[in-house]
């Protein structure tokens, strides 16, 4: 695993978000305009293969993942620079980043798809996140679960949408089933049960890996048959090896082409933990 990249100076930082603050206007209010590009929320389109990401997941760790990944050689787009906001404390840290080539991954774009043509993309991927899984944690304990840089890690399946870091597993999964509630609509005995079935699975051992933290069809992006980008690394860090997997699977019916997806990504593993997740609401 390359070293995670120490953070730009802070001063630098402040200078870039007020120069991404101009980005932004010229983006809404000139070069989508003049180009007829569709604006997509927080991504504002610029020249010169450049695109500016400025959202409410924003975060310092991302950027910084970002350059682990590229410089690993996973298809991330290249880091030009990350500015931070302390007038947004929704949003504090905005990313410029070069625009990678392809179209997001999409059911209708899948069915389009020669066998052999899945067959590629299905084990480009899976070399993807067999590399990730694959490096060795820089942190003590080695069990540690923490984002690339040592710190919290954003998800949206926690409590807060963040958590950690955490020292091991098992202090990772109290945090999850601390503000476990009864829901009203279920009966005691079932709530119960499914604690039940949550602890079981919670006492398990698993290892701690690299993971992308948000892998989702939207955040793929397909080139001639191939995979050319790996987009959103705001969720990365250091994880329950089922971690990935049971959050790809997130309200994906069984059956579904991405739960097909998913499934020979893992070689069926993790369908346990899946499905104990769902049912908890964890």
């Amino acid at each position: 695993m390359p070293p995670t990249p120490r953070p730009a100076p802070y001063l630098l930082r402040r200078f870039w978000g007020y120069v991404h603050k101009l980005l932004v206007k010229f983006s809404y209010y000139y070069y989508c305009r003049w180009n007829g590009i569709q604006l997509l929320g927080q991504i504002y389109q610029l020249p010169f293969g450049l695109i500016l990401k400025w959202s409410d997941g924003t975060r310092l760790e991302e950027a910084l993942t970002m350059q682990v990944a590229r410089a690993a050689g996973l298809p991330v787009p290249r880091v030009v620079c990350y500015g931070e906001h302390p007038d947004a404390p929704h949003a504090p840290v905005s990313i410029l980043m070069t625009r990678m080539p392809g179209q997001v991954l999409s059911g209708e774009l899948w069915d389009w798809y020669l066998p052999v043509e899945k067959a590629i993309i299905i084990s480009e991927l899976k070399t993807y996140l067999d590399t990730m899984r694959s490096w060795p944690s820089p942190w003590t304990p080695p069990t540690r679960i923490c984002a690339a840089s040592g710190g919290s890690i954003r998800s949206i399946r926690v409590p807060d949408k963040q958590v950690g870091p955490c020292q091991d597993e098992k202090d990772f999964n109290r945090y999850l089933l601390e503000p476990a509630w009864h829901d009203p609509d279920r009966s005691l005995e079932w709530y119960k049960q499914q604690q039940g079935q949550a602890a079981e699975l919670h006492s398990e051992s698993h290892r701690v890996v690299f993971t992308h933290g948000d892998l989702t069809p939207w955040n793929i992006l397909v080139h001639e048959g191939h995979v050319s980008a790996i987009l959103d690394w705001e969720a990365a860090g250091w994880y329950p090896e089922y971690w990935e997997f049971t959050t790809a699977w997130r309200y994906t019916p069984a059956g579904n082409w991405w739960y097909e997806i998913v499934k020979e990504l893992t070689g069926g593993r993790y369908l346990r933990n899946a499905e104990v997740i769902w049912q908890c609401g964890l």
